[in-house]
């Protein structure tokens, strides 16, 4: 009697387990209304050690309703009989076909031989004193006994399953996955076990001086494992081997309740990796965007280096020596002969005596130098055309300026260099955000957990004490989770990484900042403006700025130059009053011609020869004076020429360093894609991958566990559902009577009858 007793509680631990994952009653008649609900118990018996022996299911189909209906039921034909009268069973291709009738209630049961393998293995080892022992060799002994039990889902197998890979796409994966089952397994040690102790199971007294002891399964993973391994050990005298009771069910673990919280978790968990992989797709956009503005850059470099160099070689080459030719002549030639012009006018003045048998030779002279003024004043007409060349040479110049300065642009002039930089930034501060976001709705998610946690264990003490293990063991799972949730400090964690790459791209974003005010100082208010920035340097100086750019320096120089030459060599129009060279030649040429004018007179008029020469001593003097300042201002213009192509080299160097660092700054985003942001979509596809396979695992056993979860199947349109119930032998010594095992059934199948009322009566 004491084995029926504990076969039939075995039986009636199923019943919660049943009813919570039990859809309601299918109704399937060939007139009226009739629910039918087909319920499998399968009933098994191991050794001590494990060993299969034997096994029965029971088929027990209950009905509600009115009318008439044909069931075709699929069962095990091995040994099948009626239990509820000695009708035969109809069985055609495996299944039991019944036409029943139903006016209210109505029960079929029948049982057969269990001809398939069971889901679960069972493997029991024993320790006496420390040393590995058979269990019949234990039976009346005194020591200490040791029992460890491992249970294994054995219904794996291989499968493709797919999930999200972080970018949209559909990746595939093959993983294993079994059936998934829960279960427990419960045995009670006699009074004769004391100092009972075990790691994994929920211990209570059985009310008769024994100790009661339950251990929880669940065998799928994620969530648990496809194995479960525990045991006791225990203080022994007259010691026996106590028997056990494995119950277990298949679940599905997305909408079973101790379950669907973890695999929502890792749903939730797959679509954070999809997040975080779209947001680092974007932001190595942004750097590849910078990237190709830094290129950009280089391209206008590489113009202003060559643009300067023509600048340098124009006026190292050609116009300082030109400037130094023009003042050495001027120094070595001119202003002597000027000198010496004015000392022959004084001799003319004080030789007019002599002079008269001497007229032809001086009208010859005059003549002579008469061309040589014409030759002086065609070489500055020339001089003056080609310095005026100069802004034309210097346009390639300003040309390469303004194309650097529009590759620069504004941060809201598409497709250049500050724009992209801008853009980047705002998508880095953007992301930055995001990331602060996560973090904070990780804290709050795990704030949530917390308060379910506590709102949970407040709750335990109204459980039912046969609950309050798998009560408390969903608690703890939930309160695990809530370090991952809230550990802001913890970059391992979901908070703690969420912050870091906020405070990562943070200070990305800021340096950003400071490259776009390198750039310009204009294109940001937080810019100082006390600062000008590579665009402000190339622009022409404004009445607002406080510095010089170098468009306006280049115009500057050139202008200069240009003015202070052309002002200095004068015109075609010039005369001795507008103080420039041809004006002073042209007034030279001026007298000269009234003496060659007065050639054929000079033998008269050798009176007005006198003051003539009188005047001629004059402007000898006033040309030498003139040409002794223009020989000056010669000597300044080429000193000024040489500054201002010692500039043109530095220009012409800072451009060429400035060019030579440029590719430093297109390799350095490149490192960023490389190194930085394209690591952030790999993170993120790893986080959609991990997650994403463990839910795809989940989704499919939740689909073997539809499609297989029972042992022989349901009939069309039914509900139904298979329960294990596995006797553990034990080792007393005296053996088992085939009466007892024969109690024992009928007591689990008592049960069954039970437990399909209750079923019906919940669903009905």
């Amino acid at each position: 009697m004491r084995r029926t007793t504990t076969t039939a509680a075995a039986a009636v631990v199923l019943i919660p387990l049943l009813v919570a994952t039990a859809g309601s009653p299918a109704f399937a008649a060939d007139s009226g209304d009739v629910a039918v609900t087909n319920t499998e118990t399968v009933q098994a018996r191991l050794s001590a050690t494990g060993a299969y022996q034997s096994a029965r299911v029971y088929e027990q189909l209950a009905l509600s309703g009115t009318g008439t209906t044909t069931i075709e039921n699929p069962v095990s034909t091995k040994g099948l009989r009626n239990l509820d009268g000695f009708g035969g069973q109809k069985v055609v291709d495996g299944k039991q076909v019944t036409t029943l009738s139903v006016d209210g209630e109505r029960r079929e049961r029948s049982v057969s031989t269990y001809d398939k393998d069971l889901p679960l293995t069972v493997e029991v080892t024993y320790t006496f004193d420390g040393k590995a022992v058979q269990p019949g060799a234990v039976v009346g002994k005194t020591g200490t006994l040791g029992v460890h039990y491992k249970v294994t889902n054995v219904t794996g197998s291989m499968q493709d399953v797919t999930y999200d890979d972080g970018t949209g796409t559909q990746a595939t994966a093959s993983a294993q996955t079994v059936i998934p089952m829960i279960g427990q397994l419960v045995t009670v040690l006699p009074a004769t076990f004391t100092d009972v102790q075990s790691d994994e199971a929920g211990i209570a007294g059985d009310g008769r001086g024994g100790t009661r002891m339950q251990f929880q399964m669940t065998l799928f993973p994620p969530i648990g494992s496809a194995s479960a391994e525990f045991g006791y050990t225990a203080q022994v005298s007259h010691a026996v081997v106590p028997k056990a009771t494995l119950t277990s069910m298949a679940v599905s673990p997305l909408d079973y309740p101790s379950f669907k919280g973890g695999a929502a978790s890792y749903q939730a968990g797959a679509q954070k990796g999809v997040d975080l992989t779209g947001a680092g797709l974007k932001l190595d956009d942004s750097v590849i965007q910078l990237h190709d503005g830094a290129a950009q850059l280089l391209a206008g470099l590489l113009q202003l280096r060559d643009g300067a160099s023509k600048l340098s070689d124009g006026l190292n080459d050609s116009a300082v020596p030109g400037a130094n030719q023009l003042a050495t002549g001027l120094n070595r030639d001119a202003a002597p002969g000027a000198a010496q012009l004015a000392a022959g006018a004084k001799q003319l003045d004080d030789g007019l005596a002599q002079a008269r048998a001497k007229a032809p030779q001086l009208i010859d002279g005059l003549v002579q130098v008469d061309g040589g003024l014409a030759q002086v004043d065609a070489g500055l007409a020339k001089l003056y055309g080609d310095i005026g060349a100069l802004p034309t040479q210097a346009q390639q110049l300003h040309d390469g300026i303004a194309r650097l300065r529009n590759a620069i642009g504004t941060t809201t002039t598409p497709d250049t260099l500050l724009a992209g930089v801008d853009q980047l930034r705002l998508g880095i501060t953007g992301a930055s955000g995001q990331a602060a976001t996560l973090s904070a709705g990780s804290v709050t998610l795990g704030n949530k957990i917390q308060a379910a946690v506590d709102a949970l264990a407040a709750m335990k003490p109204a459980m039912n004490p046969a609950y309050a293990a798998d009560y408390q063991s969903a608690i703890d799972g939930l309160a695990g989770a809530v370090p991952l949730l809230t550990a802001t400090g913890n970059p391992a964690t979901i908070a703690g990484g969420a912050t870091a790459l906020s405070t990562g791209l943070a200070g990305a974003a800021g340096n950003l900042g400071r490259v776009e005010c390198g750039l310009s100082s204009r294109s940001l208010s937080a810019c100082p403006a006390s600062q000008p920035g590579l665009l402000e340097g190339l622009m022409a100086k404004k009445a607002t700025d406080n510095f010089d750019g170098v468009d306006a320096g280049v115009t500057a120089l050139v202008d200069g130059v240009v003015a202070k030459v052309q002002g200095g060599v004068g015109t075609a129009t010039d005369t001795k009053a507008n103080g420039t060279l041809r004006g002073g030649v042209h007034s030279l040429q001026a007298g000269t011609d009234q003496l060659s004018a007065g050639g054929d007179t000079l033998a008269s008029g050798l009176a007005q020869l006198g003051a003539g020469a009188s005047r001629l001593n004059t402007g000898a003097s006033d040309l030498s004076a003139g040409i002794a300042k223009a020989a000056a201002g010669s000597r300044a213009l080429s000193d000024g020429l040489a500054d201002a192509a010692d500039g043109s080299t530095q220009l012409s160097e800072g451009a060429a360093k400035a060019a030579d660092g440029a590719p430093k700054l297109v390799d350095g985003t490149q490192r960023l894609s490389d190194e930085g942001t394209s690591q952030v979509v790999v993170s993120g596809k790893g986080t959609a991958e991990d997650f994403g396979v463990k839910y795809a695992v989940l989704s499919a056993q939740a689909d073997r566990a539809a499609a297989e979860g029972m042992a022989y199947g349901a009939p069309d349109g039914a509900a139904g559902f298979t329960a294990y119930s596995i006797d553990i032998a034990g080792v007393d010594g005296t053996g088992v009577s085939s009466l007892g095992r024969l109690i024992a059934a009928i007591a689990l199948f008592a049960a069954g009858i039970g437990l399909a009322t209750f079923a019906r009566r919940r669903f009905v």
